[in-house]
């Protein structure tokens, strides 16, 4: 069953209950308060005749003597003691069929009589403290019946006049509620069939909560649409990466097919050209075994105490004796020892030198401290620099600054988009300064 149905059915069942419930509230209070009245009116009938007459005067009256006591459509009559009737005086004559039955105490009853129903008072009067006879007041319930019919039928218009009207506005508001809903199980289909990214139309800024998830909707979508972007464009810059090397690969073992095997010097050069493609691809392709998990093998950190001197002196000797390149290491102290992840921060620091080796021919530094907590390490080059206008983009995966440049150099342009997870894996943050000409520093702070 769809939700619109759901509605107007339950919309209009409680609608329906609510004015059954309120019709037989105000039948049941008009026929109490109407019959109250009616017995209020007849008492003071009885009230105002004992008042004029004594019990030996009732006793003898006659029946024109009652007439000015008798109500609408109704009768008074005197009765003995004995249930005999003395006198009566009545604007019905179906009234006075009614049985005479003597009563001591003042009461009121509801008898039918052909059909109808009718209001029956009796009040005693005493003589010398002793029951005498009864004054008994009648009065016909027709017109209150009269009116009962009439309500009801008022308030069954009235009822049916409110389902009809419920219907309709429960229409309107259903569609008025559920038109984010529908819009978005539309765009959604048409998601699926189209495979496009697609947001719902939303006319007008609401606050209410309708509103708010078809906003969340369509920031989901455009979230989506830009992770897809940024997968599709993952995976064409990791086919670009791959394939140069592959074709160089290719293009030697070609050459080799044909005449290296014959010629020395042709042969040194593939094999030299062929191993050094096969370990770009061997880091190209670990690169992105790491970029592909989502957390970049930042799993659980493996904390040791780590003296971060000894490590990044460690880490310089193989750099320094293979690139025939200084580096400088200046620290706060001789020691400076925290609790972190070496491996990782080993992974951090060589990519960071391996950056600084690639865009530099002059030697490097590195400026390691630790203060309220947190230690510093610092790598600056003085090499060709980054432009302010690149700056906030070389955390992004394949992004190149100058791309014939850094083809050059060998980088893939993930290193960056790599130490920056590692940093963030550490609790840390990564920042960059450069200027074209003067050079780059690298900066990472980390909880120590």
């Amino acid at each position: 069953m769809k939700i619109r149905t759901k509605i107007h059915i339950f919309s209009s069942l409680m609608i329906l209950t609510i004015f059954i419930i309120l019709s037989l509230v105000i039948c049941l209070l008009f026929y109490e308060q109407s019959l109250s009245q009616r017995e209020n009116m007849l008492e003071n009938q009885a009230d105002a005749i004992l008042n004029n007459y004594s019990a030996s005067e009732l006793t003898a009256m006659d029946n024109r003597e009652l007439l000015p006591f008798v109500p609408d459509g109704g009768m008074v009559r005197i009765i003995s003691s004995d249930s005999h009737v003395l006198s009566t005086s009545s604007e019905d004559d179906d009234f006075e069929n009614l049985h005479a039955v003597f009563s001591d105490d003042d009461d009121f009853a509801i008898q039918k009589t052909d059909g109808h129903k009718a209001l029956i008072y009796h009040e005693p009067f005493p003589d010398d403290d002793h029951p005498h006879g009864m004054i008994e007041i009648t009065q016909s319930l027709e017109s209150l019946s009269e009116n009962m019919s009439l309500l009801i039928m008022i308030l069954a218009a009235t009822t049916v006049l409110a389902i009809i009207l419920s219907l309709v506005g429960g229409g309107l508001l259903t569609n008025l509620l559920l038109k984010p809903v529908t819009s978005m199980s539309r765009t959604m289909r048409d998601i699926q069939k189209s495979g496009e990214f697609k947001k719902i139309p939303l006319e007008k800024k609401s606050k209410d909560e309708l509103g708010v998830m078809g906003e969340t909707f369509n920031a989901m979508m455009s979230q989506l649409e830009t992770n897809f972007e940024k997968q599709q464009q993952f995976l064409a810059d990791a086919s670009h990466e791959l394939k140069t090397p592959i074709t160089i690969v290719e293009g030697y073992t070609n050459m080799l097919k044909r005449w290296g095997a014959k010629n020395p010097d042709i042969l040194q050069e593939a094999i030299e050209a062929i191993h050094h493609e096969s370990q770009r691809m061997r880091d190209l392709i670990q690169q992105l075994l790491l970029v592909a998990k989502d957390d970049l093998d930042q799993g659980e950190l493996n904390k040791e105490r780590v003296d971060l001197v000894t490590l990044c002196q460690n880490m310089v000797k193989p750099l320094i004796r293979s690139h025939e390149r200084g580096i400088n290491i200046a620290a706060g102290s001789d020691q400076l020892v925290c609790t972190t992840d070496r491996g990782k921060l080993e992974q951090l620091l060589r990519i960071l030198l391996d950056n600084a080796m690639k865009y530099s021919d002059k030697e490097i530094d590195l400026f390691i401290d630790r203060q309220d907590g947190m230690a510093t390490i610092t790598v600056a080059d003085s090499g060709i620099g980054i432009p302010k206008e690149d700056l906030p983009r070389v955390f992004e995966r394949f992004y190149r600054v100058d791309k014939s440049r850094q083809r050059k150099t060998g980088g893939s342009g993930l290193g960056l988009s790599i130490a920056q997870s590692i940093v963030t894996s550490l609790g840390g943050t990564i920042e960059v300064e450069s200027n074209i000409g003067e050079g780059t520093r690298v900066t990472i702070a980390f909880p120590c």
